[in-house]
Formats: structure tokens, C-alpha cells, sequence
């Protein structure tokens, strides 16, 4: 007994310290990037994420470290992989879009429909843990409604509580759904960021087939498929061609 609780107060104590260590690590990152010591606090945060934290303050800090030093395309990975985190992160969204503006393939969503913007805003406002408490929510009411009828309309007319039951049912199975999607938007591992000065995409896995594009820096995608050395991908355009693997690198936690 006296092993076991020596254990569970060691590693109290380690835990303690490593996250002492960590916030003494980033308040030191924070310092740097304020002194405009941009490579420094790249380092300090890079040695926080390579811990396996995953956070959207620490991928949007990174990505500022980045931009800040002209390497693009890895700014917007990051950003990208902040709002992977917080789809709601509204600085990562604003310094995303900033950052898109100084690519050389144009990248934005002002053809987007006011409807799919409408909706897209609604689903990135909703988090996964915000998602999971409304639906648990709605079932403990949908439970609760169900025990009050068993007990209260036994021998009545049940045409009003078993209707909002059907209404919570259905709000149930939509935020469950919703929440499925997300969950699914979290785990995605087939959109990427080109990091490559330029990329030329082929019709098939090889330089000898025809030339079909050119894409440069900063330039965000969907792999299809892989084949050894090389990727199918599909831009926002449509148009698809494979390019070297080594050129982009996915957008995943």
C-alpha cells in the first residue's frame, strides 16, 4: 500500500514539474517572439509540440514564428492545424487568410455561396467538447421525459410529451450526427500544405508524363492517392496531378 501511494505521489510530483517546465518554456518563447528573437521562440514552442502537446495557441504561435521568418508555406500549416484544434480560433483564421495573400497561386473563398458560408461559420463555432455536452444534454432530457411519462401519464393522453420527446429524438440524432462529422474533420490526415518552393503536378506518378500544373508555396490540397515516391492530389480548382511526396507535408496532429 505504502509502494502504491509513494508511486502515485512520484508521479504527481513529475507531472507537476514537467507542466512548471512547460509553461516556464513558453512564457520564455513569448518573450523572444516580443523581442523579436523570431528563431528563438520557434525553437522554444517547437520543443513544447515535439512533447505531443496538441493545442491551437501553441500552432497559432508557431505559425506567427514562421510567417515572421518567410517561410509560408509552414505558417500556414500551422495555422491550418490550430484551426484543425479550434475550427473557432478566429486569430488563426484571420493570420490563415492573411498568409494566403502572400502566395503566388491564389487561394481564397470569396466564390464560396452565402449559404455554404452561413453553415460552414455554424460548424466551425461548434467544438467537440461543446458538441458532446449539448447532445449528452439532450439525452438525460429525453430519458427524464420518458421516466415522467411512465410515471405521470400512465393512464392519460400522452399526444404532447411524446411529441417533444420526438423533437429532442431528432435534435438528439442531429448533434450526433454533427458531432460524428467533426470528430471525422479532427482525424483527417488527406489535406496538406505544399512546403516545396514549387511543385509540378503530372498526369501520372513520374516525370515522363504530361505536364499538367505548376503550384508553389503555401498552396493547400487533397492527396487522393499515393504511389511510392508520389501523390495524387486534387486542387481547390478541380484539377488534379501527381507530385513528389517529398514537397508537402499533410495537415494532421
Amino acid at each position: 500500500m505504502k509502494k502504491t501511494v509513494f508511486i502515485f505521489v512520484l508521479s504527481l510530483v513529475i507531472i507537476s514539474i514537467f507542466a512548471n517546465q512547460t509553461e516556464i518554456i513558453f512564457e520564455e518563447a513569448i518573450n523572444s517572439y516580443h523581442d523579436k528573437d523570431y528563431q528563438t521562440a520557434l525553437e522554444n514552442f517547437s520543443l513544447i509540440e515535439n512533447e505531443g502537446i496538441i493545442n491551437a495557441d501553441l500552432y497559432y504561435n508557431i505559425g506567427n514564428c514562421y510567417f515572421r521568418i518567410n517561410e509560408v508555406g509552414r505558417a500556414i500549416l500551422y495555422f491550418k492545424k490550430a484551426l484543425k484544434v479550434e475550427s473557432d480560433h478566429k486569430a488563426a483564421r484571420r493570420n490563415l487568410d492573411y498568409a494566403l495573400t502572400f502566395t503566388k497561386d491564389k487561394q481564397d473563398s470569396e466564390n464560396e455561396n452565402v449559404i455554404r458560408s452561413f453553415w460552414q461559420k455554424a460548424f466551425d463555432v461548434l467544438s467537440i467538447n461543446l458538441l458532446a455536452i449539448i447532445s449528452l444534454f439532450i439525452f438525460v432530457l429525453i430519458i427524464m421525459l420518458i421516466c415522467f411519462m411512465i410515471i405521470h401519464y400512465r393512464n392519460r393522453e400522452k399526444t404532447v410529451p411524446i411529441f417533444i420527446t420526438t423533437v429532442l429524438i431528432f435534435l438528439f440524432l442531429a448533434f450526433l450526427i454533427i458531432s460524428l462529422l467533426k470528430w471525422q474533420e479532427f482525424h483527417k490526415t488527406d489535406e496538406a500544405v505544399l512546403l516545396s518552393i514549387s511543385a509540378i503536378g503530372y498526369s501520372g506518378p513520374g516525370e515522363d508524363f504530361t505536364r499538367v500544373f505548376t503550384i508553389h508555396e503555401g498552396m493547400i490540397f487533397t492527396i487522393e492517392r499515393d504511389e511510392e515516391n508520389w501523390s495524387l492530389i486534387k486542387l481547390e480548382n478541380g484539377l488534379g496531378g501527381w507530385i513528389k511526396k517529398d514537397t508537402y507535408v499533410r495537415i494532421e496532429l
